[in-house]
């Protein structure tokens, strides 16, 4: 089953910025692949997986205000 929502960045413009920030520090692409462990990748991805979970939650108005916000 697919879901419907909009990516709220897309995925070209995420590219963008890690292309431009590896190319900034000398690193390329294609040599980073082969030095990345099986474990770091997977560590990667549950990040990725994490941020995207909370930023729709964020995007959709699911977020509860901090308790410095409920002070005011």
């Amino acid at each position: 089953m697919s879901d419907n929502k909009p990516n709220p960045i897309p995925n070209s413009l995420v590219d963008l910025f890690v292309t431009d920030i590896l190319q900034k520090n000398g690193i390329d692409k294609k040599d980073l692949k082969d030095k990345i462990t099986d474990d770091k990748k997977k560590a990667i991805k549950d990040l990725v997986e994490d941020l995207s979970k909370q930023v729709d939650s964020f995007v959709n108005g699911n977020t509860k205000p901090s308790k410095d916000s409920e002070k005011k």
